[in-house]
Parts: structure tokens; sequence; C-alpha cells
């Protein structure tokens, strides 16, 4: 396993997650990002996004390795990068187990394998917690939709459809046998979804998107989330308190009423 001294983090689940091991001394620059739970990252050196630095930039700075997220491995900066000899991680997993997997694997690329044990434990208990409270409630039938333009969904594949199903979601675009799918918002009205997730993070969903949504709905409750929450990486470990706070106001509702939710709820 390398060991790495200086890493550029061209993803903000990249940045949270090494700065949960507590690695940031070997965070030589990091992309900007508009939240963070950790106030050290105020105090790393910026570079542009993954989508607007140059190879130059990057080669300036004397980069070990580039760690990114799945979503961005293939920008051309990316293949770049590895074309002149720079290393390349990518945070990713297509279950919780494999993130885990990769957030120990991280770990051990910085020497923070203690740290990487308490953060597991961490996201595993959350997710044990919201798993019993919701383990008797009916499933809430939910559409999380991760991009636009055109919109794509998460489908029946990969660490979305898990996520979602940790707090009893029947994620309803689940039998494409696919991580992600582009679909006609036709279908909405067809799966009568009780729930739309509309996250922040990569992409973010505005209440255009969410007027779009209800133009295809009737039963359903539009709810804007923190992305990052949803995402391979250390964000993960705050899911459970998240889906504590959405349940607290979600499942108050009925699918009779749902009906009525005229307006995108904000968290």
């Amino acid at each position: 396993m390398p060991r790495y001294q200086k890493i550029i983090s061209l993803s903000s689940s990249v940045t949270e997650t090494l700065l949960a091991l507590g690695a940031e001394e070997k965070i030589t620059a990091s992309v900007e990002q508009n939240t963070t739970h950790y106030p050290l990252y105020a105090t790393l050196p910026k570079v542009k996004s993954a989508q607007n630095i140059s190879l130059k930039e990057i080669k300036d700075l004397f980069p070990d390795v580039i760690m990114v997220a799945e979503y961005e491995k293939n920008l051309p900066i990316v293949s770049q990068a590895e074309k002149e000899g720079i290393a390349v991680e990518t945070l990713a997993g297509d279950t919780i187990a494999e993130v885990e997997d990769t957030i120990y694997r991280f770990a051990s690329m910085v020497g923070r394998s203690t740290e990487a044990e308490k953060l597991i434990t961490r996201i595993e208990y959350g997710f044990s917690v919201v798993k019993e409270q919701t383990k008797d409630l009916d499933p809430i039938r939910t559409a999380f939709f991760c991009n636009k333009d055109p919109y794509v969904v998460a489908s029946g594949k990969g660490l979305l459809t898990e996520l979602l199903a940790v707090n009893n979601m029947e994620n309803v675009y689940s039998d494409i046998d696919k991580k992600t799918a582009e679909v006609d918002l036709s279908t909405l009205k067809i799966l009568d979804p009780h729930l739309i997730l509309l996250p922040s993070y990569p992409v973010k969903m505005t209440d255009d998107d969410a007027f779009t949504m209800g133009q295809h709905t009737e039963h359903a409750l539009t709810v804007f989330v923190p992305g990052e929450y949803f995402s391979a990486g250390a964000d993960m470990a705050s899911l459970g308190e998240f889906y504590n706070k959405l349940n607290e106001k979600m499942r108050r509702f009925s699918s009779d009423n749902l009906a009525n939710r005229g307006e995108p709820t904000y968290f």
C-alpha cells in the first residue's frame, strides 16, 4: 500500500474524508466547497474545481497523488495527470461495505488506520439506530434525483439505493439494473412516489427542479437534501442524524395528505 505525503483533493467528499481521518497536514491543496464539518478546512490551500484546474497548476504543486470522487474520475484532467505519472486514487463504492473498505484503504495511505476505525463505527452506529427505528414502519416509495439536464435518478444497483434502504425507503426505480438512469419525468406519475429527494451535491437541485417534479406528480413530498451525505466518504456519518430529522417531519404525513404538500421542504 503506498503512503502519500502530498495530496491534491479534487472533490469535497475526499477533503472531508481526509479531514475526518486527521490527515489535514498531508493535503497540499483542495477544491473550494460550500460546506464543511471541519474548521481546519479554512486553513487549507485552495485550487480551482476539478473541471477547471489545469495540468500545470497541478504539476506546480508537486503532488504524490490526486484524490477524486467517483463522479470525477473520468474527467480529462485526471487522465492527463496519470499520463504525467501522477498517482490517482478514487473514493468510491457501490455498497456501504465497499465504501468502508475504501475509507480503510485511504486511511492506510495516510497512516490513519485508528481514525478510520472510529469513523466507520460512527457510520455503522448511525445506520443501526435508523434501521431499528424504522424496521416496523411502512416503506416510503422514494425517487432520488442525482443529476439534471437530463434528469438522472438512482436506480436498482449502487450505493444510493442501499442508503435509501437504511431508512426503509423503497426506490421506485429499483427495477432498472444500473446504478443510475436517465428518466422521462412522465414515469413519476406512473410510479407514484411518496417522496422525491433533490440533493445539493454534486449537482445542486433548485426550486425550479422541484416545480418541474410537482408538474409530474400528484402525491409526492419534495425534499431538498444535503447530497454529500449520500456520497461515498466521511459525510455518510451524518446521514443517520439527518434521517432522524427527516423522519420527524416526513413520517407525520400519510399518503393521503402528501398531496397537500405543495411546497418543497428544505433541510
